[in-house]
């Protein structure tokens, strides 16, 4: 995976490392090992503090945000000043890292030292700070001793890292980085080391007479001999003392050690001086800097050796071993946690990994893997067992026969209840007993091409168990479960998700595996069908559980936008799982459940190239469909399970609980198991084929049927799954007149909310109560009256049982709720798309507008019971239920009528009541209705309100279609403004005049029209929001055009009215108020803050909002919509602390506040902002009062 990149620091205090380089070669190979360069990018620079003359280069290295200090020159001093005013600069430095070039001992106690070697520092000497004595030069001790040790942090480090485990990590990650970087390696023939005595100067007498006389070790070179190379001088290679005695070769292969540094202002150039101070202090390196930052911050000192301290010139090391420091430094770094940055990083992780997971998640994300009936205790065990060649071992299958009481009505939907297995005589020992003593015998005898062949030798099971296992433990990425409608794919996929076998081996395959899962359900919503939806299942899952999916999303600024799935585009959700199994080494294991149910088409291809793509060694997924033509082309050569050949051990251990909970007399010369072994061979691996069969066999046996009728019963049952919905049909037959209400009534009601979006399209055993006890209703509803929670579950419970009696195994009951659903799809199939299937539930006993008002009462009256949908919830279910079931006008309006009723009798929670106030219920509710959808309704409903009601509510739903407008275009949501512009077209069609004002006769409205307020609350939109939405550019086009459906509307421009004006006490830019004011005002107003109250017409809050736009969107030219001059008078104004009002009466004393359309009080425009010139106004007028 990639490193975990730090966020851009939001100043210099966000920096915690400081890099120091004295030679411009040291610090290019720094910079080349930055991963990001914060330099480079779109952000404001960082700068540095007032007086710092240093150059800085900030970046980062792993997950550290670093600086680098350009030193104008070697030696301590450069380095001390340049130390001190980077702390200025950069607060929070903690670690200072001297990196660059040295020189090397050639060998200490713990081996040799070669060119290219990396040296870290656990401490420096300053070898020319001590005294001077007569006979010698006595050094002071290291810095260790006399500045203090490296802090503890720094100490701990390296002792960590000295360690041989840790030492070889640190070489081999150094190793890694330095491959990175282009730079090329001297070879080792360029690795000379002289004997210290041996002085680099001319070797011919003939060229230099002071190199001649050079014979002491104080006899001095000429100048050219110290410029010079060994071979331009002549120095002889034959006085090298371990050329060829290197064991490195000549790969590059560089060591790391440890040890003392030796710094100083003289650039050791001297062999014999080197090897006195590795004796006298034990140092192994030499430099210049590391003394003057030592003195300012905690220092490590990392430096690669390019040559040996001599008098032997070589520079060509040195481009060499700056990169090696600079790769070792970006090891070492590795290594270093910064605390400050690590508590931020951290609290802005878990909120961006909150809010993306907030983006990805969708509300039926796990919806379908919960409905899925859970397996009968012991099914399915063949996944995980090995059974042995002996067919006498298949008894053990049963010894869980007596647990599946509970477990088989769930499946089923079994009508008989009162039974008692304690009570009974005991099958199960009799079934043993039969089976070993009848049907084991003949087993042995059984031909290959014999009825019941695959059911004697568990091979076929056996096999696939353990090539499935196989594939669990072992580097096989790819595995295809296939099987027939109803042969249990689905709960084979949630039993492997629930049973800890599965993870125990996946374990073995790899440990720490992550498990992800997705089931698609082709009649759930977009998401659990669609391929868009299976992203982000997957997306949201992984970073569930694995933090580090967390820097897959770049710094976050792209996922701060998206608040859920709809934002996230699914090529984008691609990229970043592609980028996931490429980097990462986390492994995953991903079910993906009912492939065929994805949406057909390009999602279904989509979704097939992400499945094969997304594997890897570290990635590997299980899928399960059904054996359609396209998924044999594309997974036909992958390990294969096909449920249909393999559940029929399944089918027997069902059939035998199933049989032996729900028959209390004995069967006529046949045995339980006998039975139970016909049902699974005739299954033809179809489960829900053998649940049926068995309900059959059921009610045969309670009623008494011969062994012939059983057998007739059960052989002339059809295979394909639309016949046997028809023989049942046909066989219940006697029964339908009986149950033929509520069979008909669920069964239509279930259609029908099939057609209302969730969670209105589930029905409950209570809905179908209500619906076919109508009286109940309008005791609730219509009359008030107050039903008892008790007696409706009760009832609810009634319900229920005929429901299990009645619907023939079509319909079931399940969940807390008790919601009523197909059995299964093809029993959907069955009842929609055939003769036979209709004949059951239609016509209905009820006229489908009666259903329609009995079905809505309903959920009516069980939001009484539990508050759970809120006013919006159920108008925008209502608009939906009504364009897709083209509900009559009449019908719809009486819809809203029972549930203003509600909303009127506190029964539906109103959070924002407040917003047209408390006493004014129903012109909120027609606000509401109004914005759901339903306009016809809340215009005609205006009719019926007081004037003042009728004007809030029309000024409410006014101001939240343009709030709607702003905003979507602001920030780039998906709503369509068009038809919002339509809207407000269509309220002043329906009469509403937008010059409508009522101050006069309700002195508690503000002063103002509908229009001018609305300009009002448009101009108090863009002074709010303005700066920060991200799309300005396309609002004044918006703006124009709701301005232009007022106009053509008849409003007016030269209409006045006071406003409310005052500039923003808290804001330091300049923001104003604006408000219409309400009469009375001062009493309100006056002493709190400076305020004034302005006449103005509306064409000059017009312009103000035209001046608001000029400078934020591209709107060079305002457009000529109307002729009216501006009109602005100050009328009155008042002070803080002061309970007077001052009119103004003079005309003289008014200044205008617009100027040409483009300033308020001469101002201009400042940083964006509009600022208000109110002392200004205020100096003016009081001078000349």
């Amino acid at each position: 995976m990639p490193p975990k990149k730090p966020r851009r620091p939001k100043n210099r205090d966000g920096f915690e490392i400081a890099i120091v380089c004295a030679l411009t070669l040291e610090a290019d190979a720094v910079i080349a090992s930055f991963d990001h360069h914060w330099d480079e990018d779109n952000g404001p620079p960082f700068g540095k503090a007032r007086g710092d003359p240093n150059s800085y280069s900030t970046g980062v290295i792993g997950c550290h945000n670093v600086v680098l200090a350009h030193l104008p020159g070697m030696g301590k001093v450069a380095a001390g000043n340049i130390a001190a005013f980077c702390r200025m600069s950069f607060p929070n430095i903690n670690l200072a890292l001297v990196v660059g070039i040295c020189g090397g001992a050639p060998s200490y106690e713990k081996g040799d030292i070669h060119l290219g070697d990396v040296i870290i520092s656990t401490g420096v000497v300053q070898y020319d700070f001590g005294r001077r004595f007569p006979d010698r030069f006595e050094t002071k001790g290291t810095l260790s001793e006399r500045l203090g040790r490296p802090n503890l942090e720094i100490r701990s480090l390296l002792a960590k890292l000295t360690t041989a485990r840790q030492r070889e990590k640190l070489l081999t990650a150094s190793h890694d980085y330095m491959n990175l970087l282009s730079v090329r390696y001297p070879g080792r023939s360029k690795d000379i080391l002289f004997p210290a005595e041996y002085r680099h100067r001319h070797r011919d007498s003939s060229v230099c007479n002071i190199c001649a006389s050079c014979e002491r070790d104080d006899d001095p070179v000429c100048p050219e001999a110290l410029k010079a190379s060994c071979e331009e001088l002549g120095c002889d290679v034959r006085h090298h003392q371990r050329y060829f005695e290197t064991d490195r070769g000549e790969e590059p292969s560089s060591v790391m050690h440890f040890g003392t540094f030796a710094s100083g202002d003289t650039l050791m150039k001297s062999g014999k001086d080197r090897d006195h101070l590795l004796q006298e202090k034990n140092v192994i390196g030499f430099e210049m800097e590391s003394v003057g930052v030592w003195e300012v911050f905690p220092c490590v000192v990392i430096k690669s050796v390019c040559d040996y301290a001599d008098s032997h010139k070589n520079k060509d090391w040195q481009k060499y071993t700056a990169a090696c420091a600079a790769a070792c430094t970006k090891a070492f770094l590795g290594y270093w946690d910064a605390a400050m940055q690590g508590a931020e990083d951290e609290a802005e992780e878990k909120e961006l990994r909150e809010l993306i997971l907030k983006s990805l998640h969708f509300t039926d994300i796990n919806e379908r893997k919960a409905i899925i009936a859970s397996e009968t205790p012991s099914t399915l065990e063949w996944i995980f067992d090995d059974h042995g060649e002996n067919p006498q071992e298949y008894p053990y299958m049963f010894h869980h026969v007596r647990s599946t009481n509970s477990s088989t009505e769930a499946i089923l939907g079994l009508c008989h209840k009162d039974f008692d297995l304690e009570e009974r005589h005991d099958p199960v020992k009799e079934m043993l007993e039969n089976y070993q003593s009848e049907i084991l015998p003949n087993f042995r005898n059984l031909s290959e091409g014999s009825q019941m062949y695959n059911l004697s030798i568990p091979s076929q099971t056996e096999k696939h168990a353990k090539n499935f296992k196989t594939w669990l433990t072992y580097d096989q990425s790819f595995y295809w479960i296939s099987g027939r409608p109803g042969s249990g794919k689905s709960t084979l996929v949630k039993f492997l998700l629930s049973d800890s076998r599965t993870f125990k081996a996946l374990e073995s395959w790899r440990e720490g595996v992550i498990v992800l899962s997705h089931f698609f359900w082709k009649p759930g919503s977009f998401m659990q069908q669609s391929f868009k939806g299976f992203l982000c299942s997957l997306a949201y899952q992984l970073l569930s559980q694995d933090m580090s999916f967390l820097a897959y999303f770049g710094d976050g600024t792209a996922a701060f936008r998206k608040a859920s799935p709809s934002d996230w585009d699914q090529n984008e959700l691609c990229e970043l799982l592609y980028s996931y199994r490429d980097q990462s080494l986390q492994p995953v294991c991903i079910f993906i459940d009912a492939l065929d149910e994805a949406t057909p088409g390009k999602d279904t291809m989509d979704l097939l190239k992400f499945i094969k793509s997304i594997v890897s060694p570290d990635i590997k997924i299980c899928v399960s469909s059904r054996p359609e033509r396209l998924f044999q082309l594309h997974f036909s050569d992958y390990p294969h399970l096909q449920m249909h050949e393999l559940t029929k051990l399944d089918i027997v251990e069902y059939s035998v609980a199933a049989l032996n909970e729900s028959t209390v007399p004995r069967l006529h010369d046949l045995t339980i198991s006998e039975l139970a072994w016909k049902v699974a061979e005739l299954a033809d691996g179809i489960f829900l084929w053998a649940v049926l069969v068995t309900q059959s066999l059921i009610r045969g046996v309670n009623n008494g049927d011969s062994k012939d009728d059983i057998e007739h019963r059960l052989h002339t049952m059809p295979k394909e799954l639309m016949s046997l919905y028809r023989d049942i049909v046909l066989r219940s037959a006697a029964d339908q007149p009986i149950y033929r209400k509520h069979v008909s009534m669920a069964i239509n009601l279930v259609v029908l909310a099939s057609k209302r979006e969730s969670p209105f399209s589930k029905v409950t055993t209570l809905e179908c109560m209500m619906v076919t006890e109508p009286e109940i209703l309008d005791k609730c509803i219509i009359l008030g009256g107050q039903i008892s929670r008790a007696y409706l579950d009760k009832k609810s419970d009634v319900m229920k049982n005929h429901l299990h009696a009645s619907c023939l195994g079509l319909l079931k009951v399940v969940g807390g709720p008790d919601t009523v659903d197909f059995t299964h799809r093809s029993a959907k199939e069955f009842l929609l798309d055939t003769k036979e299937g209709r004949g059951l539930w239609q016509p209905c006993s009820i006229a489908q507008k009666e259903l329609s008002i009995r079905s809505f009462k309903a959920i009516l009256a069980m939001n009484r019971l539990s508050p759970i949908w809120g006013l919006e919830e159920l108008l925008y279910m209502l608009y939906d239920w009504r364009q897709a079931q083209k509900l009559s006008c009449e019908l719809a309006d009486s819809f809203l009528e029972l549930t203003l009723a509600e909303l009127q009798g506190g029964f539906i929670d109103t959070p924002y009541r407040v917003k047209c106030g408390s006493q004014n219920t129903v012109g909120w509710f027609l606000m509401t209705a109004f914005l759901c959808g339903h306009q016809e309704f809340a215009m005609r409903g205006l009719q019926d309100l007081r004037e003042h009601d009728a004007y809030q509510t029309v000024l409410h739903i006014l101001e939240n279609l343009c709030d709607s407008i702003l905003s979507a275009e602001g920030h780039r949501e998906q709503i369509n403004n068009f038809e919002h512009i339509e809207s407000i077209k269509h309220i002043f069609e329906c009469g509403n005049n937008p010059n409508w004002s009522i101050c006069q006769a309700y002195p508690d409205c503000p002063i103002g029209s509908i229009w001018f307020k609305i300009l009002l609350s448009i101009l108090k939109w863009m002074i709010e929001w303005l700066d920060r939405i991200t799309n300005q550019s396309r609002l004044a086009p918006v703006v124009i055009d709701i301005l232009l459906a007022f106009l053509r509307a008849g409003a007016r421009m030269e209409a006045r009215f006071p406003v409310y004006f005052r500039a923003d006490p808290t804001s330091p830019d300049g923001y104003y108020f604006l408000s219409a004011l309400k009469p009375g005002f001062e009493r309100n107003l006056t002493g709190k803050a400076k305020f004034m109250i302005v006449e103005m017409n509306a064409r000059a809050l017009v312009d103000l909002t035209f001046s608001l736009m000029h400078k934020a969107t591209d709107l060079t030219e305002w457009p000529n919509i109307d002729s009216t001059e501006i009109h602005m008078r100050v009328l009155a104004f008042g002070s803080p602390g002061s309970t007077r009002l001052y009119i103004v009466e003079s005309e003289s004393q008014n200044i205008p506040i617009v100027k040409h359309g483009a300033t308020i009080s001469g101002t201009g425009y400042e940083s964006g902002h509009h600022a208000f010139a109110y002392d200004d106004l205020m100096h003016s007028t009081n001078s000349s009062l």
